[in-house]
């Protein structure tokens, strides 16, 4: 047999086999996935030639889907084939030994594939460094008609540079519809995440570009919640190996959460809408944890399926990695089953921003108080207004007294799970007295945004809710916690320095709390910034 020009060749068993193929069921986006295979391992094998042989080498892969025309054409700039390897691509038995432990390990997905999406197809391919390129048209009715094996393998000389394959099906009998290319496009890209991340791999659906997003991981407890996966454990006689990570996104999407399984670099299970989630780690499809936990899981020692879509462990094998993999991601599940708000909740008064933010407000009032009798000496003391009394006799006095009391007796009543740790700043509110302040934090419903409490007469607990609707648009910044709490301090210290110049009844005068407070909210700026 020549190696010079054209020649035939026998694809024995007889080619009518063909015809079975196009009954398996096979979804668009693996029979395209068998193709990319290819290309994939083509590049990874001899990704060192094809850098060496041109200046910003990057595989490229082109898939062209032309409904009018029925053909859909897929295009690479890989290392291409020789005549033996070409050979073995087109043979129905045959594989090499490069595919034994590769993404193309059966060496039938370019054969099976091709003849799933249409009746005729043809391969065309040149490895770099060769002169000769080879192509071979597999027309399905003909072979099966005239019982035929035999298909001519045209040889044309081309340049030594020339490297790549295409492979072109004619006569689809599978149609690509609008909704049903978007979702290939999306699942390719969710199959060759990792090739597409590493930067070096490009594949184009008609011109547009496939892409896949990463999903954003959730930060709480002072921690990004991702970590590595790396375990083992015994089924039967063998031990199998799980590398990966399990993460928790933020915001949550159905659709997106759940686990990417991968094999040899490439998802065999996962895609929108389409990701693994078992009921004994993911509970309902609505749950929470069904929501927000996700993860890539490397399995590339477990069985396969011969269309690569599917694990073969339905003797005992994928119960046995659940059961392994729920003990490795307990951590997680519990988090993830945790509600958006009650994180919210747990993050704004959990002890880490509680200290943060006390030893800003304190630094503030060290200062301050240092510079508050000076800023005394310089404000005239508010002096008690006349009372009055109503037409019924009754002072204002007397009914402001009542009433007094009674808010004096009005309590906080906040479950301890929703407030914060206590924060304590002593404050001078006149030039020989100083009171302590208790802050807290909490997460309430209702109108009151502070609650003031007098547990001695030398202190004031103050809770702030930060679930008040005027703030609660803001009040998860810490920033604007902290100038909250500067606030509330100031409005509680100028109620305790206006009480000093109250009347023996209790009695203040309008002005005296504004008054106070512009002066401490002047010294904490003035004195309190560093």
């Amino acid at each position: 047999m020549s190696y010079d020009g054209d020649f035939t060749f026998d694809m024995r068993p007889q080619a009518g086999i063909l015809n079975v193929f196009s009954r398996l069921s096979y979804k668009p986006q693996y029979a395209i996935g068998e193709f990319v295979d290819n290309s994939t391992q083509s590049h990874l094998l001899h990704k060192t030639e094809l850098i060496d042989s041109e200046d910003y080498y990057r595989l490229r892969i082109d898939i062209e889907y032309d409904p009018g025309a029925m053909t859909l054409t897929v295009t690479d700039n890989a290392y291409g084939m020789e005549r033996d390897r070409f050979l073995d691509a087109i043979k129905l038995d045959a594989k090499n030994s490069d595919q034994m432990n590769s993404r193309n390990e059966f060496g039938m997905g370019l054969k099976t594939a091709a003849s799933w999406f249409g009746s005729v197809w043809s391969v065309t391919s040149t490895q770099l460094g060769s002169t000769r390129q080879f192509k071979a048209t597999v027309d399905i009715p003909y072979l099966h008609e005239s019982g035929e094996s035999n298909i001519n393998i045209r040889v044309t000389n081309v340049p030594p540079y020339t490297h790549g394959t295409v492979v072109k099906i004619e006569k689809l009998t599978k149609k690509l519809a609008g909704r049903s290319i978007g979702k290939i496009k999306d699942m390719l890209g969710s199959m060759y995440r990792r090739d597409l991340a590493n930067g070096d791999v490009e594949i184009m659906f008609n011109g547009q570009p496939i892409t896949f997003e990463q999903f954003p991981i959730l930060r709480f407890r002072d921690q990004q919640w991702k970590k590595p996966l790396d375990f083992e454990f015994d089924f039967g006689p063998e031990k199998h190996h799980v590398t990966g990570f399990v993460a928790i996104m933020d915001p949550g999407s159905f659709i997106k959460a759940g686990f990417a399984l991968f094999r040899r670099g490439r998802v065999v299970l996962g895609g929108a809408d389409a990701n693994y989630k078992p009921r004994e780690i993911f509970g309902n499809a609505n749950s929470e944890i069904s929501l927000k936990l996700f993860g890539e899981l490397d399995l590339d020692d477990f069985p396969i399926n011969q269309a690569k879509d599917g694990f073969v462990w339905e003797d005992g094998l994928e119960d046995a990695f659940i059961e392994a993999l729920k003990m490795q991601i307990a951590d997680f599940r519990k988090i993830a089953d945790m509600t958006k708000k009650a994180r919210m909740q747990e993050s704004q008064l959990a002890t880490p921003a509680s200290n943060r933010v006390e030893a800003q407000v304190t630094d503030t009032i060290t200062r301050l108080n240092n510079g508050l009798n000076k800023a005394r000496d310089d404000v005239e003391e508010a002096q008690p207004e006349e009372v009055c009394a109503n037409d019924t006799g009754e002072s204002a006095e007397s009914r402001y007294v009542q009433n007094y009391r009674k808010m004096q007796r009005e309590e906080s009543k906040v479950p301890d799970e929703l407030l914060s740790d206590v924060r304590t700043y002593p404050i001078k509110v006149s030039s020989t007295q100083t009171k302590t302040i208790e802050v807290r934090w909490s997460i309430e419903s209702g109108e009151k945004w502070i609650g003031v409490t007098y547990p001695t007469d030398d202190s004031v607990a103050v809770t702030i809710n930060l679930n008040h609707p005027f703030f609660k648009p803001y009040s998860r910044e810490e920033d604007f916690q902290v100038v909250l709490e500067k606030l509330v301090i100031a409005f509680v210290a100028s109620e305790e320095q206006a009480k000093l110049n109250s009347t023996q009844a209790g009695m203040i005068i309008s002005s005296a709390i504004r008054s106070n407070m512009n002066r401490i909210l002047y010294a904490m700026a003035v004195n309190g910034n560093g």
